[in-house]
C-alpha cells in the first residue's frame, strides 16, 4: 500500500508543473493580473460579437437598398447573382462590378461570421493581432518586475538562479495563454449563439444561403501564427521588464507604439503579424485588420520567427544587466 501510494505522489510530480512555473502563476493569479485580463478579454469578446451581428443588420439593409436600385433601373437582380463579382483595387480606390453579388455575398458572409461555428476563426482574428500582442506583452512585463517591486526577488534569483527564473516565466505565460484563449472562445460561442438566435428572429437567414464554397482556412496555420504572437510579444515583455526593472514606462511606451504610432516601415514587428494574419485568415467580413505595407509572406514569417527565438533568448541575458543580486 505504501509503496503504491509512492509510486502515484512520484506519477503526479512527473506531471505537475515544475515549482518555478506554479510560482508565476499564482502570484499572475494571486496578483489580480490574470483575472483581470480574463473579464477583459471576455468582455472584447461579447463586443466583437456585437459589432459582428451590426454587420449583419448593415450588410442587410445595403442588400435591400440594392435591390431597390436595381428595380428602379430595370435590372435583374436574379439573374446578376448567377455572375461573379467582380472587385479592382487602383491604390485607395475599390470599384466593383455587378453590385447584385457582391452585397448578396456580403451578407451570406457576415451570417456565417455570425454562427457559433465560426467562433474560434473569427475569435483568433480579432484578438490575436490587436490584443493578444498588447496582452502578453503586458503581463511579460509584469511577471518580470513585479517580484522587484516587492523587493523578493532576490529571494526567488538565490534559490534558483537566472536562467531558471526567465525560464519559468516563459514557460509560465505559455501556459496562461490556453486559459485565455479558452476563455475568450468559451465566452464568444455563447455569445455568438445568442445572437444568431435573436438576429435571425429579425431578418430572414435563410434566403441568403452561400453561393459559393468559403474559401478554405488552414487551422494549424492559424494556430501557429497567433502561437507566435504569444511568444514573440510574451517573451518581449519579459525581456523590456528584466531589463529596465520598472513596469509603467515601459507599458506606456509600448501601448504607444503598438496602437497610437503608424507602421514604421515593412519590418516593423507590427507589419509583419499584419502580414501573416491577412494570409492565413479571411478578413472579408465584420472586423477588418489594417492593411500591411507590402512584404512577401515567407519573409514575414522568417522575420517573425527569429525575431521570437532572439528574444526568448535575450530574455536570459536582460536579466542579468538589471539582477538585484548584484546590487
Amino acid at each position: 500500500m505504501t509503496s503504491s501510494r509512492a509510486l502515484a505522489a512520484d506519477d503526479r510530480r512527473a506531471w505537475s508543473l515544475p515549482a518555478g512555473v506554479r510560482f508565476e502563476l499564482r502570484l499572475l493569479w494571486r496578483g489580480i493580473i490574470l483575472p483581470v485580463c480574463l473579464v477583459a478579454c471576455a468582455l472584447f469578446a461579447v463586443l466583437n460579437v456585437a459589432n459582428q451581428a451590426g454587420a449583419v443588420h448593415t450588410d442587410y439593409a445595403q442588400v435591400l437598398n440594392t435591390k431597390a436600385e436595381y428595380r428602379a433601373n430595370g435590372m435583374d437582380f436574379a439573374a446578376d447573382l448567377r455572375k461573379p463579382a467582380v472587385v479592382v483595387v487602383h491604390g485607395n480606390e475599390q470599384t466593383v462590378t455587378n453590385l447584385a453579388r457582391y452585397d448578396y455575398d456580403g451578407m451570406a458572409d457576415s451570417i456565417i461570421a455570425l454562427s457559433p461555428d465560426s467562433s474560434v476563426s473569427e475569435s483568433l482574428k480579432y484578438f490575436g493581432f490587436i490584443f493578444f500582442p498588447v496582452l502578453f506583452f503586458l503581463l511579460g512585463l509584469w511577471m518580470s518586475t513585479v517580484q522587484r517591486r516587492y523587493h523578493f526577488e532576490k529571494v526567488t534569483l538565490a534559490r534558483t538562479g537566472t536562467a531558471r527564473t526567465v525560464l519559468a516565466r516563459q514557460l509560465a505565460l505559455l501556459v496562461a495563454a490556453p486559459v485565455v484563449i479558452i476563455t475568450v472562445i468559451v465566452v464568444d460561442v455563447v455569445a455568438r449563439s445568442i445572437a444568431t438566435a435573436v438576429v435571425s428572429s429579425q431578418l430572414p437567414f435563410g434566403k441568403y444561403p452561400p453561393l459559393a464554397l468559403p474559401p478554405a482556412q488552414n487551422a494549424l496555420a492559424q494556430w501557429g501564427v497567433v502561437l507566435l504572437v504569444v511568444v514573440f510579444f510574451g517573451a518581449g515583455g519579459i525581456l523590456v521588464g528584466a531589463m529596465a526593472g520598472v513596469f509603467a514606462i515601459p507599458a506606456i511606451v509600448f501601448l504607444a507604439w503598438d496602437l497610437v504610432v503608424p507602421f514604421l516601415g515593412a519590418n516593423d514587428p507590427r507589419n509583419w503579424f499584419v502580414v501573416l494574419g491577412r494570409a492565413v485568415f479571411d478578413y472579408g467580413s465584420g472586423f477588418q485588420l489594417a492593411a500591411p505595407i507590402p512584404l512577401a509572406q515567407p519573409a514575414a514569417l522568417l522575420a517573425a520567427g527569429i525575431g521570437a527565438a532572439v528574444l526568448l533568448a535575450l530574455g536570459y541575458g536582460g536579466i542579468r544587466i538589471r539582477n538585484p543580486l548584484a546590487t
